[in-house]
């Protein structure tokens, strides 16, 4: 498969999974942790523009918005000693780390 194409299915796969079948969201979570794990299985399809960390904040890039606003594929990067203080987004969410690891 080629790196491109790893983002793709997974935009593809989560489309099916958000396309308003699956209204439970334990359900939809279900459906998509699998699609995550496969996407971060791999570390050869985020450009290495996307994994730079800035000298002072993370980044965050958007790497796929849904026209429907069902999901969004964003790349977080921080650099060594950096944090984002505690907070809520008020939505489901799946974090994927591709890279390093997340520290409580």
């Amino acid at each position: 498969m080629t790196t491109s194409n790893r983002l793709l299915d997974f935009v593809a796969s989560m489309t099916r999974v958000c396309d308003g079948k699956i209204t439970d969201e334990s359900k939809l979570l279900e459906h998509a942790k699998p699609l995550m794990h496969d996407l971060v299985a791999q570390d050869d399809w985020l450009p290495d523009s996307m994994a730079v960390p800035h000298p002072q904040f993370y980044q965050q890039h958007l790497l796929y918005g849904d026209p429907l606003d069902r999901f969004s594929l964003v790349s977080f990067v921080w650099g060594p000693g950096q944090k984002t203080p505690v907070h809520d987004h008020t939505v489901w969410g799946i974090i994927g780390v591709l890279r390093g690891a997340e520290c409580a």
